[in-house]
């Protein structure tokens, strides 16, 4: 295929289908290179056994006024099948169990119901939600942060609002440092539980979160929260269907192993990118524009065109986290309310730390009891993810399968103890992914998910922009700003394409 299209985008994660609709939208012919045999990259669904699993546990927020996703569906007229829930999250530790409720006012109150604190920790949390709210309407109105040069600097000073020096200063101190400012540091459970829901959100903790991207992590559950009909793989649907009607173009098995900038005819000047993948039949595309939802890890592998930003990517190689995931499809009783109004998403924190790299808490979500798609007859399917440790460990050796029954064993005890209904002899499938089966399944280096730590971005200025080095060549996902999360890696996508046009007009 030697057609020259306007734009390749590599990866069809949300980031990079959001890209790729506001270029469509714009006029410009796009093709989606992806990987798999479905879309949606780590915020996917996939079908196993006759069972819809969702490539893990997740949650769906951001379609607030002002918020990506509304930016999204208002721009661009898409209308995602998702229902509210009334519930956002429970977690479960030591016996207790802790509501986090979508009312902040509520939540103050539950949180000091547990772990105490009186009027210093209802002001801890007044300052998360100041700063989550001004983190977020200063990421909708700085479309050029990170800068590359003055003009970025000057486009930015016509939206600046004195307010935002507030998360500008707090960007520069630990979540650990305020905790010691009022005086909430004692409480080792508390601190526990922020580690625990940082490490989700994060993927640090309280000793290295720089404060202002952990208030936005922190405050997530007072956001409202959604469920899919379907599975999260439906946004992807949802997206696609409008880029086709634009002319825009989905190849799937299209694993991308090379991209050069090449010239357009002999001896002229390298103006197009070349992408190689390894699929027998159509193996060449060429592109005036590229736009990659890699992992910078694995971007900077396949190409030698982008040297400044391999170099960055050299000092980001520690601690990057992987999952081990765990699905179930669980036979429960359609006619028992007290499962049918179970909250959808929890976090459960563990006896004894997992073993094998393994993490302190595991998060689950269940399927919708009323989606038809998921939930059929009183199924439940239940995604259950936990962080793995120095996941290049994880290999396929002669030890391999026994420490996924371990875990699995592990995870499954933990369920029977904490659910009533669940009762392993009601099990009608299940199945579990290791780093191995994520770096097999999307490709991402190691199996690497989550994105880049905010412990490497107590300087906001460090982190990596959307634009590479060559303006033709575009950045989206979770480990380029504004960093991970389906609402981030959204407002990125969008962002990138202005950032592009008006660089163009200027």
């Amino acid at each position: 295929m030697d057609t020259i299209w306007d734009v390749v985008v590599v990866g069809s994660g949300l980031g990079a289908l959001s890209a790729a609709l506001s270029f469509s939208e714009k006029g410009k012919r796009v093709l989606i290179l992806e990987k798999g045999t479905s879309p949606g990259g780590c915020a996917s669904s996939f079908q196993k056994n006759g069972f819809v699993f969702e490539s893990g546990a997740t949650t769906l927020v951001g379609f607030e006024p002002g918020l990506p996703l509304d930016k999204l569906c208002k721009e661009f007229q898409i209308q995602f099948p998702v229902f509210p829930l009334d519930r956002s999250l429970v977690v479960h530790m030591d016996g207790k169990t802790i509501e986090r409720y979508k009312d902040r006012s509520q939540w103050i109150m539950e949180v000091k119901r547990v772990f105490g604190g009186g009027f210093r920790m209802e002001l801890f949390w007044k300052l998360c939600y100041f700063l989550s709210d001004s983190l977020w309407s200063l990421s909708a109105r700085y479309k050029f942060f990170p800068f590359q040069n003055l003009s970025d600097l000057g486009k930015t000073i016509l939206q600046f609002q004195f307010r935002d020096l507030i998360p500008f200063v707090f960007s520069f101190v630990s979540v650990r440092f305020v905790l010691q400012v009022f005086r909430l540091i004692q409480n080792k459970e508390w601190i526990r539980f922020l580690d625990e829901q940082l490490l989700i959100t994060n993927q640090t903790t309280t000793k290295t979160a720089p404060f202002v991207m952990a208030a936005a992590g922190l405050t997530y559950p007072q956001l409202q929260n959604y469920v899919v009909e379907g599975g999260m793989v439906s946004l992807s649907h949802s997206l696609l269907k409008k880029i086709e009607t634009k002319g825009g173009r989905i190849l799937y098995k299209q694993n991308v192993i090379q991209i050069n900038k090449v010239a357009e005819s002999e001896g002229g000047k390298k103006n197009l990118w070349e992408i190689q993948t390894k699929n027998r039949e159509q193996f060449r595309f060429l592109g005036k524009v590229v736009v990659s939802n890699l992992p910078v890890w694995n971007l900077t592998e396949i190409t030698e065109d982008l040297p400044k930003l391999k170099t960055k990517v050299k000092k980001m190689e520690k601690g990057i986290w992987g999952a081990f995931t765990l699905g179930i499809a669980i036979q429960t009783d359609p006619s028992e309310e007290s499962i049918r109004s179970e909250c959808l998403h929890h976090q459960i924190h563990l006896k004894k730390t997992l073993p094998y790299g393994g993490g302190n808490s595991i998060f689950l979500s269940l399927s919708h009891p009323e989606d038809p798609i998921r939930s059929p007859n009183g199924i439940r399917i239940l995604s259950l993810s936990t962080h793995i440790e120095n996941p290049e460990l994880w290999v396929r050796d002669g030890s391999y399968q026994k420490k996924k029954k371990e875990l699995e064993s592990i995870l499954l005890q933990t369920l029977e103890e904490e659910f009533f209904w669940f009762q392993k002899d009601k099990i009608q499938f299940q199945h579990s992914a290791t780093p191995v089966t994520w770096q097999t399944w999307t490709g991402r280096k190691w199996g690497r998910v989550g994105g880049i730590p905010s412990s490497y971005f107590f300087n906001p200025f460090r982190m990596i922009s959307n634009r590479s080095e060559d303006p033709d060549f575009l950045l989206t996902g979770d480990t380029v700003y504004p960093g991970q999360g389906i609402p981030a890696v959204v407002l990125g996508g969008l962002h990138v394409v202005e950032q592009f046009f008006a660089r163009k007009r200027g």
